[in-house]
């Protein structure tokens, strides 16, 4: 639906108003049936039907819809992917892995994905939206923690994984953050913002047993002289980790953070010069 072929109707624009004094850009079938107790089912399924084909409305999910703004040719109009996070995975979710990692500033190259971090199983776990592809990762009880509300514009706030809780979540399911090189970049980028005994507690409180030596190997091959390094050390199990979970498991060990060094070490400390 071009621009100039746009109609709003006097249904449509009481709609569209209230929702825009509410300061919402999206809602629900049962939004809108809330909004007109006094009004058919039937008919606000239409009216909004009338809405999506007129192009003032875009489809996200079923029986979920966002606002398309006037002015914008409702044909390739793309609300930032960040802000459907919320319409698309309910109230109890959070951003995460490569798509934190862009919120937080430490990747050069977005993905045509965006991860949520769920507390339920949704399904499908991908969907798609205009080109777009949207994932849904399950974290159980124990790892669904470390997450507030960040800017990702000048008026636009989102629930986002916090740094500390991006990067164990990236080292915990490496493959999810586009490998271990990525991570390590990240890391040496974040070196002097992070908290690091923060980290400390949420690795304790996360529970995972390849994560503390992930950490510990890739600070100390950087030569990030972080303050948790021996504490990181006194809680690794006997167990041996795969350093990166995107390549095959082969290379040599590394005994003091029991680690399986299965990516040249040269490639991860060229990220200090990239």
């Amino acid at each position: 639906m071009d621009i100039k072929h746009k109609r709003i109707t006097s249904k449509a624009g009481e709609i569209l108003t209230r929702f825009n004094v509410m300061d919402k850009s999206w809602f629900t079938y049962d939004d809108v049936i809330k909004m007109f107790p006094q009004t058919e089912i039937k008919t606000i399924r239409q009216q909004i039907l009338r809405m999506v084909n007129e192009g003032l409305l875009l489809r996200v999910k079923e029986g979920i819809f966002y606002i398309i703004p006037y002015e914008q040719d409702s044909l390739s109009y793309m609300p930032d992917w960040h802000l459907l996070a919320e319409p698309l995975a309910g109230k109890h979710y959070y951003i995460g892995y490569y798509s934190a990692l862009q919120i937080h500033n430490l990747i050069t190259q977005p993905s045509l994905k965006e991860q949520i971090v769920v507390n339920s199983q949704i399904k499908p776990s991908i969907i798609e939206i205009r080109g777009v592809k949207f994932q849904f990762i399950y974290h159980n009880s124990k790892h669904f923690f470390g997450y507030k509300k960040t800017w990702i514009d000048s008026f636009n706030k989102v629930l986002c994984s916090d740094l500390e809780k991006t990067i164990i979540d990236c080292l915990h399911k490496p493959d999810y953050a586009g490998g271990i090189v990525e991570i390590a970049k990240a890391i040496y980028i974040a070196k002097d913002k992070l908290k690091y005994d923060q980290l400390l507690n949420y690795i304790v409180k996360f529970g995972s047993q390849s994560v503390p030596k992930r950490l510990g190997y890739i600070l100390e091959l950087l030569g990030i002289n972080a303050p948790c390094i021996e504490e990181l050390n006194k809680i690794l199990t006997d167990s041996i980790a795969i350093l990166d979970t995107t390549t095959p498991k082969e290379g040599a060990i590394n005994t003091r953070w029991r680690i399986q060094q299965n990516v040249d070490l040269e490639t991860i400390k060229s990220v200090i010069y990239t």
